[in-house]
């Protein structure tokens, strides 16, 4: 094959390759940088409006760079938020997706890393060595910022309210939105924060003034590490070039048009002082706009600073080239006086662009004597449903007569959907009756009269646009028992002109029902709803519905599904013999509306039903280990597992029972015997023999031999019949004889033991004393066996035990003498 076929080849499979790549990722949902969320939060959406996650849920990067939480693999349970955006955790912590920098006061910034949980530490945030000071600006996107530090909010120099760390997302037309404390507000309007005399961010133009430092927050993004301080001398200067650039150009502007009127001079002669009349008002009306330009810039060092993105918004029908044409319209109306007429009303009623009325008002009342009032828009601030505007006049003749008309138009549909008449005094008003995430805009309708044959004349003036703000519900689960939640509810932006809301409850099977919220969830302070009477083991949702004065009804999102737990259950119950002899009773139980307060078990003898108590060794949530306190070698018996508790709600008492189906049988396989020591019978009977001799007759002795051929029959019936009457090798035996107290145990093979000999008085329930141990191991056979000596009045004063101890001093065992 030629090389140019290959060639071509291989350029022909490229895109064929990109393709098929690109196919496969979007197939396949290729996932990078997983992380499993460490507790619940929120976070922005895409489309900015409050999502919830759950602990566990995971965060990833899809093939495209989409930021995706999803709850699980099973379904589809994908959710997109902002590409660098901020996770708020329940525990006051922080994750940012990506890595983004942070600019402190001093103006320098350092890298954050994404995906890390930054805990909250006093007035920082920090992981590792990492950290997020007091009132360090964190960049996240361009025009997207947090601020660590409490603020107050101003809009056109006036107070808003407080803040606390907000994040502000700030729009190309000037609106800023506000996220603190799960709660939404946005405005549109120039936005500075204050957190002191001496701190300001100016957050429409993006500027951080610390003292006389000044930093450009929209020079930094990505690894910018670079230190941005801009002196406020060379602001100064930089504003005085351009103050003389501007004026440069304007003298340049104003010679060459003289220069074309002496070329006309001749032809146009009669019309020469009309020419350098109208010189002179442009010239005074471009003085005028650099002192506009001068004082707006003396603004910005505070909180009144100039926009951003300049005042060329346009708005509606596109009004700045309609200005354009109006100015040179009245340049070439004449006289003066003429300007009072209709043409300036006119003129007015094509402009449909808030800035360009401004400036065109300003033209207009430069040639007057009087002045025609000039509204002046201090803020937006959309909420759900309704908007707030603030307003004032510049009317230094007392022009304006009447009411003021303010109605809030639906740009999609061009209907006004509400109207709100307010006096000349009034400087707020509030606009009801919007719906949410709308796009609307004012306009507002005043009369004036200039004291001239015109009368009284109207003006129109319509604001720039703004959206209302979306809502979205927070759930947060409190409390779950079998048959009831508890569930804190709230909204992260208020409402306002409800009627009523409710909190829909949905049962798994589509059943549901409704219940009745309070104005606290309306106001923005959340509420705690107790839903009761629902069935054990069931999942359930819930969503907010808000039916509104004018007839709306609002669906907020549903929460995600909440199951309620077991009713009170015993999965399991099961007793048995450990191979260490200890008695083991396991359990499973729970209960959503009963607290466990103790545990304990009931034993009984199988075959005279009596009580046998019992010693616990260790005892656990689910397992208790006994050991019962009995004098037989092998017993069968019945156990009970006897649960007191407590109701959750009405805190009353109450006992469960629960017998164990199965006998337990219980065998020691160790035995404790006490016996005569060998061979001390014979010869004390010798001696009382010889002693008797010599004090008795042989009648007596005759007398006594049958009493002691008597006694040892009976003793042998004694023996043979088990029953608790005196050996005969006892009665015989002299006060100083000994006896053997031996232990015998059978066990696994080379396993050591503790052994405590313990003692109480006879006929007493007297505790049990510990009179010696010892440590002892099992023979090759798994046999234990030892003796220890005692005398006789030691046995005839005691009753005798063996506890059996492991290695470690646990007990296994109680052993009693036969």
């Amino acid at each position: 094959m030629k090389p140019t076929w290959k060639i071509g080849i291989i350029v022909a499979a490229v895109p064929l390759i990109i393709i098929a790549v690109i196919l496969w990722g979007s197939y396949k949902e290729a996932r990078f940088d997983l992380v499993s969320l460490p507790d619940n939060g929120v976070v922005l959406n895409n489309e900015q409006e409050t999502l919830q996650f759950q602990k566990g849920n995971t965060l990833y990067r899809s093939w495209n760079s989409d930021q995706l939480i999803a709850k699980n693999d099973k379904e589809d349970t994908r959710n997109q938020i902002m590409k660098s955006a901020i996770l708020y955790l329940d525990k006051e912590a922080l994750m940012f997706t990506e890595n983004v920098p942070v600019i402190d006061t001093n103006g320098v910034s350092s890298k954050l890393k994404g995906n890390k949980v930054y805990e909250s530490k006093g007035s920082t945030y920090q992981y590792n060595k990492s950290e997020i000071n007091e009132k360090s600006v964190v960049k996240l996107a361009n025009r997207q910022y947090f601020l660590n530090a409490d603020a107050t909010l101003y809009l056109g120099g006036e107070k808003i309210k407080e803040v606390s760390k907000p994040l502000l997302l700030i729009d190309k037309t000037g609106s800023v939105t506000i996220y603190e404390n799960k709660k939404k507000s946005r405005y549109l309007g120039h936005m500075t924060l204050k957190i002191n005399d001496d701190t300001v961010l100016d957050a429409s133009s993006e500027i951080y003034t610390i003292g006389d430092r000044k930093i450009d927050l929209a020079s930094f993004g990505g690894t910018d590490n670079e230190k941005l301080v801009v002196k406020e001398d060379e602001q100064k200067d930089k504003k005085e070039a351009e103050k003389k650039k501007e004026e440069e150009k304007q003298k340049e502007l104003a010679e060459k048009e003289a220069e074309k009127n002496n070329e006309t001079k001749e032809a146009n002669g009669s019309n020469e002082s009309n020419d350098a009349k109208d010189n002179k008002v442009a010239s005074k009306d471009n003085e005028s706009e650099n002192d506009s330009n001068k004082t707006s810039g003396e603004k910005s060092s505070g909180l009144n600073a100039t926009k951003k993105y300049g005042d060329d918004l346009n708005v509606g029908k596109g009004s700045t080239e309609a200005g354009t044409n109006n100015t040179s319209g009245n340049k070439n109306s004449g006289s003066k006086g003429n300007t009072n007429g209709t043409a300036t009303q006119e003129d007015l009623d094509k402009i449909d662009d808030y800035e360009a009325v401004l400036r065109k008002l300003d033209e207009l009342n430069e040639k007057l004597e009087r002045n025609i009032p000039v509204l002046r828009i201090g803020y937006i601030s959309p909420n759900v449903t309704s908007t707030k505007v603030s307003y004032s006049y510049a009317d230094p003749n007392n022009t304006l007569i009447g009411v003021t008309k303010i109605s809030a138009v639906d740009e999609k549909t061009g209907k006004t959907v509400n109207t709100q008449y307010v006096s000349a005094v009034d400087t707020e008003a509030l606009l009801t009756d919007l719906s949410p995430n709308g796009k609307y805009h004012l306009e507002f309708t005043y009369q004036y009269d200039l004291g001239t044959d015109k009368g009284i004349q109207e003006v129109k003036i319509q604001s720039d646009s703004f959206t209302t703000q979306s809502v979205s519900a927070i759930y947060q689960m409190q409390s779950v028992t079998s048959t009831t939640m508890k569930l804190n509810v709230a909204l992260d932006a208020q409402i306002d002109n409800v009627k009523r809301a409710r909190v829909k409850v949905t049962k798994a099977n589509g059943d549901s029902f409704y219940m009745n919220a309070s104005a606290n969830l309306i106001n923005g302070n959340g509420e705690l709803i107790n839903v009761t009477g629902l069935d054990p083991s069931t999942a359930y949702h819930f969503q907010i519905v808000i039916d509104m004065k004018n007839g709306e009804t609002i669906e907020l999102n549903s929460s995600e599904n909440y199951y309620t737990m077991q009713a009170t259950v015993l999965k399991s119950l099961k007793a048995s013999q450990s191979a260490d002899k200890v008695l083991q009773v396991q359990y499973d139980w729970s209960s959503a509306d009963y607290t466990l307060n103790q545990a304990t078990i009931e034993l009984k003898d199988e075959n005279d039903q009596t009580k046998v108590d019992y010693q616990v060794v260790n005892q656990e949530k689910g397992n208790i280990r006994l050991v019962p306190v009995t004098k037989d070698e092998s017993l069968n018996m019945e156990a009970k597992l006897v649960l007191e508790t407590t109701n959750n709600e009405t805190k009353e008492s109450k006992t469960f029972e629960y017998p164990v189906k199965q006998d337990i049988q219980y065998n020691k396989n160790a035995t404790l015997t006490i016996n005569l020591t060998p061979f001390q019978t014979e010869e004390n009977n010798t001696k009382q023999a010889e002693e008797s001799n010599t004090k008795a007759t042989e009648e007596d002795n005759a007398k006594q031999t049958e009493e002691v051929d008597s006694n040892t029959v009976a003793g042998q019936e004694t023996k043979n019949t088990n029953s608790i009457t005196t050996k005969v090798e006892d009665v015989l035996a002299p006060q100083n004889a000994t006896y053997d107290m031996t232990f015998s145990m059978q066990r696994k093979t080379n396993e050591t033991y503790q052994l405590a000999f313990e003692r109480r008085a006879v006929g007493t329930e007297d505790n049990w004393s510990t009179w010696t141990t010892q440590k002892i191991a099992t023979d090759e056979n798994g046999q234990i066996k030892h003796t220890e000596t005692i005398s006789k009045l030691a046995k005839e004063s005691f009753d005798y035990r063996i506890a059996v101890y492991d290695a470690n001093g646990i007990l296994q065992l109680y052993v009693y003498q036969e």
